[in-house]
């Protein structure tokens, strides 16, 4: 059955409002808490790209774990540069059957029961941090396209992992560096001291496992996905 999204009530007599109150870890959890225990159908989070979004974010996503129901589904939609595996651990302790995707486009901090109730979190688009709930209101249409858009064109966990084993060493992301550079085979070659058949090995690997077509595609797929960002760090 293809998803949906409704701005039903989750109740009889619940109000169309949004509360809007300063960002409070025990107000988060406690939120997410309700969120998750009136879930019939699926939870549906997206992590905040930010890494301190992550971390104040990571309690509210385990006890949302513990939370819901085996029956319902549970998807989390993370961002590729703020992908974390303790926290992904973490999670898939609190319950297993948790479907995880990876999004190479920033994400806000947003929970969502049954596309029928919504939090929101992020200490970018709300000032000083704070957590909005929704109930019954027009923008849980707008949070649950947006989210069901995301997760269409995210990347399955299994595939991420697979392609972060392509800069496991530095010579391997010295080579998407290069490609997304933009330099030449035989320049790249050069800089970094292997020969050029070696160099185009390497390239054809890579390219076979990001997926890409070309060699720019590569390595801009690969600085979305946050693959480069070791590299970049060090230098």
């Amino acid at each position: 059955m293809a998803d949906t999204v409704t701005t039903d009530p989750l109740e009889t007599g619940t109000r169309r409002a949004a509360a809007i109150q300063r960002l409070d870890t025990e107000l988060l959890v406690a939120a997410a808490t309700a969120l998750a225990d009136q879930a019939t159908r699926s939870v549906n989070v997206t992590i905040p790209s930010d890494r301190r979004g992550l971390s104040e974010f990571g309690p509210a996503l385990r006890v949302m774990a513990r939370t819901v129901r085996p029956d319902v589904e549970f998807r989390v939609l993370f961002p590729s540069r703020a992908f974390d595996v303790e926290v992904l651990h973490r999670l898939t302790t609190e319950r297993e059957n948790v479907a995880v995707r990876i999004a190479e486009s920033p994400l806000q901090g947003v929970a969502m029961a049954d596309f029928r109730g919504a939090l929101l979190w992020s200490p970018i688009a709300l000032k000083d941090g704070s957590v909005v709930l929704f109930d019954k209101s027009a923008e849980i249409g707008a949070l649950g396209s947006l989210f069901l858009g995301a997760w269409g064109s995210a990347i399955p966990l299994a595939e991420f992992l697979k392609r972060r084993e392509l800069v496991r060493h530095e010579d391997q992301r010295q080579v998407l560096g290069h490609l997304r550079d933009g330099h030449t085979d035989r320049v790249a070659a050069q800089k970094m001291g292997i020969s050029y058949r070696t160099y185009r090995r390497r390239v054809a690997e890579i390219l076979e496992g990001l997926g890409a077509e070309s060699r720019f595609q590569a390595g801009v797929r690969a600085s979305e996905l946050g693959l480069l960002s070791p590299l970049e760090d060090a230098q």
